[in-house]
């Protein structure tokens, strides 16, 4: 902040010059300070809330035990259906699950699908709190570009911190709007999609737009691998 006068001083945003009283500063995450003023706050707050965003949260690896970055962690699940969060190094050296008496196989991502099949019988951990849940994780999108898997407790956590770009429909949603069961093969979901779309399209009287819309996004979600 550059004082210009005796009751103004220059915005560190714009350059602007504003009186004193109309300034307001803001802490970034590497501890700088700026004054910004009326119109450049938000902006400076919404880098500020960026570059505090959940790959900056720090976690235990269940090998070594060092504590590393969140998004530096791994799942490896090991031969007997054990999951652990791992550094690069130490998943490196875990075996994989089909690993035999030969050798150790290769590890495994947490974040491949066969540990987030969206069932809610199935145990998964959020990538943010790194808890293991019960229930299906929602599929976040922040504002700095990175997919999260989060629980509950993390997305409404990110999304009062002004973090969140897009959330995505959840598997157990969408099977709720195709009307199936959790878990179904290709061509019955191919079926019950066409089925449901036609009711939903816009030219019916059973339709609209927006429930069309959510018949597509809900195959879509389904037939994706993530």
């Amino acid at each position: 902040m550059a004082v210009v006068g005796e009751r103004q001083a220059g915005c560190d945003g714009c350059g602007r010059t504003v009186a004193l009283e109309d300034l307001t500063t803001v802490t970034m995450p590497d501890g700088e300070r700026v004054a910004c003023c009326p119109e450049c706050e938000p902006h400076a707050r919404a880098a500020a809330r960026k570059g505090a965003s959940l790959d900056q949260r720090r976690a235990a690896c269940d090998g070594c035990t060092g504590t590393f970055l969140a998004t530096e962690l791994e799942d490896v699940v090991l031969s007997d259906g054990t999951v652990l969060t791992c550094c690069p190094s130490c998943a490196a050296e875990a075996p994989g699950p089909d690993a035999g008496a030969e050798g150790d196989g290769p590890a495994t991502d947490g974040n491949a699908d066969a540990t987030d099949t969206g069932d809610t019988d199935e145990r998964t951990r959020c990538t943010q709190c790194r808890e293991w849940v019960d229930e299906e994780r929602f599929r976040v999108t922040t504002i700095d570009e990175r997919t999260e898997q989060l629980c509950s407790d993390c997305k409404a956590d990110a999304e009062e911190r002004g973090i969140v770009a897009d959330v995505a429909m959840r598997k157990t949603e969408a099977r709720d709007v195709l009307g199936l069961e959790r878990a179904v093969s290709d061509e019955r979901l191919r079926e019950a999609f066409h089925e449901q779309v036609k009711r939903a399209h816009p030219d019916r009287k059973s339709g609209s737009e927006s429930a069309f819309k959510l018949v597509r996004d809900a195959y879509d979600r389904l037939r994706d691998e993530d």
